[in-house]
């Protein structure tokens, strides 16, 4: 009976053991991904600003009305919760 308990505890221990060697290696892919991804944006800072600078420039009104909106309806919130109480 004890030799089938100290397999199953040998056993237990390589597999917690092995488990781990897996963390340690997506943290390093995971270095690996942040890097990439910095230096993609450093090279292609440009034409990615441009990007971005046409896609705000097209859709302001529609930003700006949905922000007034929720500020609003904040606001109306408030101002039901200070009249309830």
């Amino acid at each position: 009976m004890k030799i089938n308990g100290m397999r199953v505890a040998i056993l237990l221990a390589i597999g917690i053991g092995a488990s781990s060697c897996g963390e340690y290696e997506q943290l390093e892919r995971k270095k690996q991904l942040i890097i990439q991804a910095d230096s993609l944006f450093a090279t292609k800072r440009d034409s990615l600003r441009k990007v971005y600078d046409n896609h705000c420039h097209l859709n302001h009104d529609v930003y700006y009305n949905d922000a007034l909106d929720s500020i609003k309806a904040k606001q109306i919130k408030e101002i039901k919760d200070l009249i309830d109480n």
